[in-house]
């Protein structure tokens, strides 16, 4: 077979004899299929290219990229100076963050490649005269091949002979039924997807019937190809908003901390003079202090604690259903304003369901919904049964007659808390004929059974010319009574019907109620329901079954209205979106009426609001397209200008999606959620997360926990930018007093960052989300502190260090003395031959940090929830694990307090370490003191966000 890859310019366009010669021209050139470069063969989700994302670029460099090159620069310092234990400790934060990462990353991995269950295809491809079965990604394009119902297409084709041919185009139209395929050749040049009825698409499945087919396009010359190049082009993943705004803060801080070492060791140089630089370890004392003052303004423990928040968050979702492939992808997911959801599958069942049923001059309501057996018929709100009705009996036989689909369970792996396989019924073949099963069986019938009842003598196969079915059978009871069952478009079956049944009873089919009929039949079609209609005939003569003769005078029995039922639960997550202020739009490949149809249910769409089909987005101005809550009739393309419409209005857009139609939304949108049981591969791969339960409802879960996720980082950034602003200036201005070192030892800066900025800090990681996270609204800014998050912190950090300078001031200058307690050498630690000055400067210390012990571990309780009074947030929304670690980080320094006579001497000497902690011991008074001085940050900030909350200020 000499075939050159190409793809015909629009095979539907051209006549098939055409396009034969085409490709037999085309392979003159000589090459054998074997010498064909096999990268222009492949065709398999798994091997077309993917969007390979640098894991340094999107997990470990957004983290303070300035940091780590500020850190490495510190550390060869550091160690060419002769501390190698700071430097150890100091990366020590950094590995720890970057295994953290990277262990996530591999377990997401891990955790998808569980959900793909992905086959060698094949494909029965004709070559010179002969049948064989060959894989898939040896196809060529001029290859014929056959097509079989269950198929699944290898490559773009143009078909060449068909029977009762359907395709099922959901995963890469979104298009919910079976579209009908012949071998015609189309008139426009210009056709979208749906309408090219003459092509099949790698990807796509096949429905019902047979056919032949021509190979037009393989691997990338096709329609998934095409998504796979525009994938391509799109390039590496951006950075996300939670990575740009760290990464600024970053840059940030970074500067500040080259400024402020530069401006510490210029100053401790020129003190030390020329002489003092070339003698001893003044140069090496004066870089090591400067570079950890300087070092004191970066919170080094940032970036650990917002991957510990972000890893918790993804453990929470994988225990509802959700597989987190991007990490900092959740909490854009809960800032995002819009959520941009596919109906087939995600708000759907994609399982066609018969909803009413009209029959006996009445119409009734079915319950259940999907391929479930679970149901009853219901008349006027009370149960019925049809079992002993004659005509229902027909209808049922009809239905099921009529009928080439099968219900199979299949086992389906899910991730919740643990992995586990639930039994999912799936259709083989059409979904409305396995609407018509579930219907039989929900009204006591077992299909099977039905079948049995019959010998089937001639099958009509339903086309689209005459848009019906029928089937000519004879009892097994009686074989003297031949009946034929017909299904199909109500107004076809109306056309050669003459007479209806009513409770058994046949009578002549006037004009008017045929009138009646037909106003009933569309009521329910301009309602979005799919209609089909059952009738019969009693064929008294034996003939020869022509078509034309057995589909004439047909009795009518009644009709179905059938929809794709919306899945359970997601009404009352699109409430609790609407209550979050997040607009949710429906995007579906459906008819407008359909579509609207289910998002009136879903309470999507109300009333005002627009329903547009996507050859109207362009055209639509801003005003006009922020009313559009249900956009129909939607090609792959029109799905990037949706998202691209939104972005372009600030929003932040998550888009939802199984399809291979998806991919390129899923990549574009700022949370691209892909459904992990129907979801194509291509859909798993271009998405942030993967919902494995296929249920829309763990998306409103995944946005109550990215926006809980997002509280508790802002919350822990508030902690480390306002405590770090705080002692950033204190310990900067007390480098130029003369006189007086603020800390006595390394070991006591040492002291405050390894104990008190960390514990309450973790504590914040595991913290309650805050209870009315869903009743904000979102946070489309990009600031992680907004301007009144700014405010607020400096108000905090001005009031916190207002009452650090004064309890050192006063002590320094003796307002607060020394006392007996503070001069006992046998509770309290006194160095020998210590001057009464330095026992002053002693106690300012220990004063010092014991009042920073104390302001920080009761200022996260006021800044934790900001829009509620501190007595409001504790009564609804206390923290026993919080108020635990603050009293135990509290409750070390006491200890350290009380003993620092056993530490200094006793620890150091049995353990040959030397932790110069060096506290004196304090009375009862200078505790005191110290709580008094701690309060100005915790009433003031309570004060003001009293005010804030009367001027309805919200941070």
């Amino acid at each position: 077979m000499n075939q050159t890859l190409i793809r015909s310019d629009k095979p539907y366009f051209q006549p098939i004899d055409a396009l034969i010669s085409k490709f037999q021209t085309d392979s003159n050139n000589g090459l054998k299929t074997s010498e064909i470069e096999e990268k222009y063969i492949k065709y398999g989700f798994n091997e077309l290219p993917k969007i390979k994302a640098s894991l340094w670029k999107i997990y470990l460099a957004p983290i303070f990229n300035f940091l780590i090159i500020i850190l490495i620069i510190s550390a060869v310092i550091v160690i060419i100076l002769g501390d190698l234990t700071s430097t150890i400790i100091t990366f020590t934060v950094v590995v720890i963050n970057s295994i953290t990462v990277i262990t996530q990353q591999y377990r997401a991995r891990k955790a998808l490649d569980a959900l793909r269950q992905i086959a060698a295809l094949k494909t029965v491809v004709l070559r010179d005269g002969i049948q064989f079965e060959i894989p898939t990604k040896e196809l060529v394009p001029g290859d014929i091949i056959l097509l079989e119902q269950g198929d699944k297409i290898g490559a773009d084709a143009r078909i060449i002979e068909s029977t009762n041919l359907t395709v099922d185009e959901a995963p890469l139209t979104g298009e919910s039924e079976p579209v009908e395929k012949n071998n015609k050749t189309l008139k426009d040049r210009e056709l979208p997807i749906q309408k090219q009825s003459n092509m099949v698409f790698m990807g796509t499945y096949i429905n019902t019937g047979r056919g032949k087919a021509l190979i037009a396009g393989t691997g990338l010359n096709t329609e998934i190809g095409k998504i796979s190049n525009q994938l391509n082009d799109m390039g590496s993943i951006e950075d996300i908003p939670l990575t740009r705004k760290l990464n600024r803060l970053g840059y940030i801080l970074g500067t500040i901390v080259i400024i402020y070492l530069i401006v510490l060791i210029v100053y401790k140089f020129s003190i030390l003079g020329l002489e003092g630089l070339f003698f001893g370890d003044n140069i090496r004392d004066a870089i090591i202090s400067s570079i950890l003052r300087s070092m004191g303004i970066m919170p080094i423990n940032l970036p650990l604690l917002t991957t510990l928040v972000l890893v918790t968050g993804v453990l929470n979702m994988a225990q509802s259903g959700v597989i987190i492939k991007n990490l900092s992808a959740i909490e854009s997911l809960g800032r995002v304003s819009v959520i941009c959801s596919d109906k087939t599958g995600t708000i759907t069942k994609n399982e066609m369901t018969v909803e009413r049923l009209w029959i006996n001059n009445n119409e009734y309501q079915v319950t259940g919904s999907g391929y479930d057996p679970e149901g009853i018929i219901l008349e006027n709100g009370k149960e019925i049964s049809f079992k002993e009705n004659p005509t229902f009996t027909k209808f049922i036989d009809s239905s099921v007659l009529n009928n080439n689909a099968k219900l199979v369970y299949e086992d389906v792996k899910v991730q919740l808390r643990e992995s586990k396989e639930i039994a999912v019924r799936k259709a083989l073949g059409s979904p409305t004929e396995a609407s018509l099963l579930v219907l039989a069986e929900k009204a006591g019938y077992i299909p099977y059974d039905v079948k049995n009842k019959y010998a089937i003598l001639k099958e009509f196969s339903f086309n689209s010319e005459v848009k019906r079915m029928t089937t000519v059978c004879k009892l097994n009871t009686d074989d003297t009574k031949t009946i034929a069952f017909s299904k199909g478009a109500p107004e076809r079956i109306l056309d050669i019907t003459n007479k209806i049944e009513i409770n058994g009873v046949e009578e002549t089919l006037t004009e008017k109620s045929k009138k009646l009929l037909i106003e009933n039949i569309q009521t329910r079609a301009n309602q979005g329901y799919r209609t089909l209609a059952i009738g019969y005939r009693k064929i008294e003569d034996e003939q020869d079954f022509k078509r034309q003769k057995v589909e004439n005078d047909l009795v009518f029995l009644g009709f179905v209205s059938i929809l794709d039922p919306p899945k359970p639960g997601v009404k009352a997550s699109v409430e609790e979106c609407e209550s979050a202020g997040i607009k949710i739009s429906m995007i579906t490949g459906d008819h407008p009426a359909t579509a609207k149809t289910i998002a009136a249910q879903m309470r999507i769409y109300k009333e005002g609001d627009l329903v547009v089909e996507g050859s109207e987005i362009n055209d639509l101005n801003d005003k006009n397209f922020n009313k559009v809550s249900v956009f129909a009739r939607v090609n792959p393309s029109d799905k990037e200008i949706i998202i691209e419409k939104y972005q372009s209005a600030n929003h932040i857009c998550a888009m939802t999606g199984d399809g291979i139609n998806d991919a390129l939304a899923l990549k574009l949108a700022n949370a691209g959620i892909a459904m992990g049981i129907m979801g194509t591969d291509v859909a798993k791969e271009t998405a942030d997360m993967v919902v494995s339960d296929d249920n829309f409802t763990s998306i409103v879960r995944g946005v109550k926990i990215g926006r809980g996720l997002f509280a508790r980082i802002r919350t822990i950034i508030f902690f480390f930018i306002c405590l770090n602003l705080m002692e950033s200036v204190i310990f900067f201005a007390y480098e130029f007093v003369p006189l007086f070192e603020l800390f006595s030892s390394e070991w006591q800066h040492i002291y405050i960052y390894a104990i008190v900025h960390s514990l309450p800090a973790l504590a914040l990681v595991i913290d309650k989300h805050p209870t009315d996270v869903m009743k904000e609204h979102p946070r489309d800014e990009e600031q992680l502190l907004n301007k009144n998050m700014w405010i607020m912190l400096v108000i905090q950090a001005l009031l916190m260090g207002i009452g650090l300078v004064l309890v050192l001031q006063l002590t320094l200058g003796g307002a607060i003395p020394l006392n007996e307690w503070n001069l006992n050498s046998s509770i309290s630690y006194i160095p020998v031959g210590s001057t009464q000055p330095e026992l002053l400067a002693q106690k300012a210390r220990t004063m010092f940090i014991t009042t920073i012990y104390i302001v920080e571990t009761t200022f996260i309780w006021t800044f934790r929830r900001p829009n509620k009074s501190l007595f409001k947030s504790l009564k609804s929304e206390f923290s026993l694990t919080l108020l635990v670690i603050s009293l135990f980080t509290l409750a070390l320094h006491v200890l350290f307090v009380l003993f620092s006579n056993a530490v200094n001497f006793y620890i150091n000497d049995e353990f040959g370490l030397d932790l110069q902690i060096n506290f004196l011991f304090l009375s009862g008074t200078d505790w005191i003191m110290c709580i008094l001085l701690a309060l100005p940050g915790i009433i003031g900030i309570e004060i003001f966000k009293y005010f804030a909350r009367a001027k309805k200020i919200v941070f």
